[in-house]
């Protein structure tokens, strides 16, 4: 589970609640400040999650940094996430403009918390990574991911499913 996420924040506070809250899951993270900084950082490293603030403002904006980075061959498939913790009256104004352009360039996610929660998301940032880096949704083994009944014998249990009703 040590998927390479690259955070880019401008706050410090808040890359280091998104740090904290994927860390602990055995992810490593790398932090930026910058767009430029963050050019760099995915250069030179394998990266397989990238979490960047939709209110850049250093050296470009989150839309210069999102079409960049689908416009190189190489980092086109890594799942890119807008992110906005407690965002201001403009930008929640802005919100689903903002969200449309940024799937539109292809974001795999915009993701606005007015209260950052850890656990939601870790969650939300799951689904996104490798399943070899994957965390808790598929580190369970109490299930298996081949027949999902969690016996571990590879077959369908013979019970009816409530659609099957």
């Amino acid at each position: 589970m040590d998927a390479q996420i690259l955070v880019t924040m401008e706050h410090s506070e808040q890359a280091k609640l998104i740090s904290d809250s994927l860390e602990h899951y055995g992810h490593c993270v790398v932090n930026a400040k910058t767009f430029h900084e963050s050019m760099e950082v995915l250069r030179s490293s394998d990266i397989d999650l990238i979490i960047s603030d939709v209110h850049l403002q250093n050296g470009g904006s989150v839309f210069d940094f999102l079409r960049w980075t689908k416009g190189d061959p190489h980092l086109r498939s890594v799942p890119f996430v807008c992110f906005s913790a407690e965002p201001p009256e403009l930008g929640k104004y802005l919100s689903d403009g903002v969200r449309t352009a940024a799937r539109a360039l292809g974001a795999a996610k915009y993701i606005t918390m007015e209260h950052f929660d850890p656990n939601l998301f870790r969650q939300e940032m799951e689904w996104l990574l490798p399943l070899k880096s994957a965390g808790s949704y598929y580190a369970d083994p109490g299930i298996n991911i081949q027949d999902g009944n969690g016996d571990g014998d590879g077959h369908k249990s013979e019970l009816p499913l409530k659609n099957d009703r």
